[in-house]
C-alpha cells in the first residue's frame, strides 16, 4: 500500500516485506558472515538434506547456500535457497536463484512457484503470472500456486481473474485465512466492503490467522465511515499513534477522487 500502516498479506504473500533493492538485509549479512570460513565445502548427506527442514531459517539459508555454491545446478539446493532468501525479506535474489535454476529445469513446477512467490512479494506480480501459470497446469493441487496467481493477478489489475484464483485455492484448501484475507482485499480494491468485511471477520476467527487480518478489517471498516470502530480494533496490534495516522489517511483518501484507486497491492 501507498504509504499506509496497514500490513495486507495480498500485497505481502504470504508473503511479508517489500523491498525490492538487492542490498543484503541483515539475515543475509549474518549468514556472508557465516559462509567467509566454510573453507572446503563437502556435499551433503541425504540425512542430512532432510535434517535442516526443523533447524531455524538462518541456519537453512547458509545449509542450501553451501550445497549450491558447491553445485549451482543442484535443483533442490536452488529451489531451496530461494524460499530461504524470500522468507528472510530478500525477494530480488530469491527470484534470481529461481530464475537461473528455471534456465535448467524449465518444467519444474516447484521451481515456477518459487520464482512467482519472489516476485509477487516484491510487487511484480505482472511479471510472475506466466510462470505461475505453467505451474498451476501441472500442479493444480497445490492451492498455493493459485493463491500467488491470484495475488499476481490481482497486481496487474486483473480483479475478476484474481478473485477466480482466489477460489480456486479455497476450494484446495478450505477456510485458510491468508486466503480469505486475500480474496476480501480483491472485494475492498473494487468497492465491494462490505463483502471484504465479512470475509475478513470470517478469517480472522479461523484458526492461524495472522495480526495482518485485523488491521485489514480495521481498514475495511475506516473505508465505510466508521472510524471509531476501526480505530480500537486497529489499536490491538499497532500504537494509539499509529492507529490514528491511519485513519486520518482513510479520511484523506475517503474525500478525494481517487477513493479506492489509493489503496494498491503494492
Amino acid at each position: 500500500m501507498r504509504n499506509f500502516i496497514f500490513i495486507a498479506p495480498l500485497a505481502a504473500l504470504a508473503i511479508s516485506a517489500c523491498a525490492t533493492t538487492t542490498a543484503r538485509t541483515d539475515g543475509e549479512q549474518a549468514l556472508a558472515v557465516t559462509m567467509e570460513d566454510a573453507g572446503n565445502i563437502i556435499p551433503a548427506t541425504a540425512e542430512e538434506r532432510a535434517a535442516i527442514h526443523s533447524r531455524d531459517l538462518l541456519s537453512q539459508a547458509a545449509f542450501w547456500a553451501e550445497a549450491y555454491d558447491l553445485n549451482p545446478s543442484d535443483q533442490e539446493a536452488a529451489l531451496e535457497l530461494s524460499i530461504a532468501l524470500r522468507r528472510m525479506g530478500n525477494h530480488d535474489r530469491s527470484a534470481i536463484i529461481a530464475q537461473q535454476a528455471l534456465a535448467l529445469y524449465p518444467e519444474d513446477a516447484d521451481m515456477l512457484l518459487a520464482y512467482g512467490m519472489a516476485l509477487a512479494s516484491s510487487g511484480r506480480g505482472a511479471r510472475a503470472i506466466e510462470a505461475l501459470q505453467r505451474s498451476a497446469a501441472s500442479n493444480s493441487s497445490n492451492w498455493q500456486v493459485h493463491n500467488t496467481l491470484g495475488i499476481s493477478l490481482e497486481q496487474a489489475g486483473q480483479a475478476p481473474a484474481a478473485r477466480n484464483a482466489f477460489r480456486a485455492a479455497l476450494s484446495l484448501n478450505p477456510g485458510d485465512p491468508s486466503v480469505l484475507s486475500n480474496l476480501a482485499l480483491s472485494h475492498a480494491l473494487s468497492g465491494d466492503v462490505e463483502v471484504a468485511e465479512q470475509m475478513l471477520r470470517e478469517a480472522m476467527i479461523r484458526p492461524g490467522a495472522a495480526a495482518a487480518i485485523r488491521q485489514n478489517l480495521a481498514l475495511v471498516i475506516a473505508l465505510q465511515g466508521r472510524f471509531e470502530e476501526a480505530e480500537e480494533m486497529a489499536r490491538v496490534d499497532v500504537t494509539p499513534e499509529m492507529a490514528e495516522a491511519n485513519m486520518n489517511y482513510v479520511r484523506a483518501m475517503l474525500t478525494s477522487q481517487r477513493r479506492y484507486d489509493a489503496v494498491t497491492a503494492n
